[in-house]
Parts: structure tokens; sequence; C-alpha cells
């Protein structure tokens, strides 16, 4: 069995992988036409509030009930401990925070835990370096397997009526009484030269909603 260390490493590494893969294709790639903007649809879904930023091009609804955590890491984990003080049930929270955690270091753009739950979603947003949706997506799962990621699967969708693709998998992760197979996943959708990387994890009824509420300028 993992150790909690090592998962942590391993979990970091899944992310920083991702952020790789990306610069990788990128350089060796031709760089993308850029289509023209649309207007950005903030419109937030019922019972969400709107998480947006014109200049990068996104809105993301987020469920009121949920917990918007810190992008700057010097404030994160003060955020994080409050939180888990206010929880009838901290340790269900271990594995969401230790997750977005990761992702705040590499420079997520969105970070929201459910505190009744502990799932989480977080947004990336990358230059895609001219590659697809499905292109990012293969070379993810590349890096994610040699991240101790099991079961990968992958599949076609919409994301406000652009190509893209959602990958699930499972990844080693701390949880409250030791290792845990995290249950997750990542929507990639190319839009304007940038890579938009939506990941969703745990078990909340949210997700899909928060998946299905991602708006591309």
């Amino acid at each position: 069995m993992l150790g909690p260390r090592l998962v942590v490493r391993r979990s970091i590494a899944a992310m920083v992988g991702l952020v790789l893969v990306i610069s990788a294709l990128g350089a060796c790639s031709k760089k993308a036409s850029v289509e023209p903007r649309r207007p950005l649809d903030t419109t937030p879904a019922a019972g969400s509030v709107v998480v947006s930023d014109a200049s990068a091009g996104y809105a993301l609804s987020i469920p009121t009930s949920w917990k918007q955590m810190p992008t700057d890491v010097a404030r994160f984990d003060g955020e994080a401990d409050t939180l888990k003080a206010a929880s009838p049930a901290p340790a269900k929270l271990t594995t969401g925070l230790t997750q977005l955690k990761s992702v705040v270091r590499n420079g997520a753009s969105v970070a929201a835990i459910d505190p009744d739950t502990g799932a989480t979603a977080n947004l990336i947003v990358l230059d895609a370096g001219g590659q697809k949706a499905t292109q990012i997506a293969v070379g993810s799962a590349n890096q994610l397997r040699g991240n101790g990621a099991t079961d990968i699967t992958r599949q076609a969708v919409t994301v406000d009526g652009l190509a893209a693709v959602r990958q699930s998998f499972r990844t080693p992760f701390p949880g409250g009484t030791g290792p845990v197979s995290l249950a997750e996943n990542q929507i990639y959708v190319v839009r304007r030269s940038q890579a938009f990387i939506l990941t969703l994890t745990g078990d909340s009824s949210a997700l899909d909603g928060i998946a299905a509420s991602l708006k591309l300028a």
C-alpha cells in the first residue's frame, strides 16, 4: 500500500504531468489560428453562483452550498483549516482539499469543494499549443498512467457547443483514514488556442451540473 507522502507526491505529479504534456505538444506543433470571440454567457445555473474571467474567456457555475477556495497558495491552508474546523466530518474533506491544493499550486483558475461530501471542481487554463482536445486527453492519459491512475476511459462530449473530451479515471490520494482511490473526471476543450481543463472529483449530484455549466467566449 502506498504511504500518504508518496500518494501526495504522485497526485501532484499527475497535475504537473498534465501541464508538461500540453507544453511539450505545443512545442512541436503549429500555432492554431484564433477564432473570433463569442459573447460570454455569465448566467448562473439554478442554485449557483458564476465564477468568470472575461479575459481568459470562461464562466463556470458553482453551487452556492459549495466553498470556493482561494487560488492563492498563501491563503489556501488557512481557509482549508477553517473549513475543516467547521465541519462535523472533517475527514471527508481531507482528500478533496489535498487534491485542490495540488492544482492551486499549478495555477488553477477556479477551485471549489462541497463541504458535505468532499467532492471538488477545479478549472485550469493553459496554452493549447495548437493541439486539439483529443490530443491533450491522450497525452494526459499517458502521464496519468505513469503516476498510478487506473480505469482510464474516454468519450467525446460537447461543451458550450464545442467538441470536447471527457476522461474518467481513478487516482491514489490520502484520505482521512489512509490512502483512497479517488474517482476523477476531466473535461478537455480547446477554444481560441487555450485548453480549458475542468476536473471533477468525488461523488456529488452537483458534478454533472457543474460540467454542463462551463461557458466559453
